[in-house]
């Protein structure tokens, strides 16, 4: 059976490959959470202020261990939605909210699909200069 240590290691491993040019944190910036647990985020480097707020470096994505599933943090499906449109029902079924996936179970495919949009989250934020 698959560990959610697992879990979070393939997601982190992903993340790694895609952080070129990237601010990486262990913990959410601004987080006040008093228990730290295994984390991997993906911030772009340049400062951008978004909704009337001051600049700050833009979320892209990230992965939490939580006690009963991995969280991965995905903003671009938030800030455009257009663009994933056509994530399988497999990843679908890991939604909750508008831009958090809690994944208790893994497949190639599915880690792919992942990889797949990520780079194209990371690839609008770049075009549109929030990286």
């Amino acid at each position: 059976m698959e560990t959610l240590e697992n879990i979070f290691l393939k997601l982190k491993k992903i993340l790694e490959s895609q952080s070129n040019n990237l601010l990486v944190k262990k913990q959410y910036i601004g987080s006040q959470a008093k228990q730290q647990k295994p984390a991997y985020h993906l911030y772009g480097n340049k400062e951008v202020s978004l909704f009337g707020k001051k600049p700050q470096p833009t979320y892209i994505a990230g992965v939490i261990q939580q006690k009963n599933y991995v969280s991965f943090y995905f903003s671009p499906i938030y800030s455009h939605p257009d663009f994933f449109k056509n994530i399988s029902p497999e990843l679908k079924r890991f939604l909750k909210g508008k831009s958090c996936f809690n994944i208790n179970k893994t497949t190639p495919e599915l880690l792919k699909e992942v990889e797949d949009i990520l780079k194209v989250g990371i690839n609008k934020y770049k075009e549109i200069e929030w990286t």
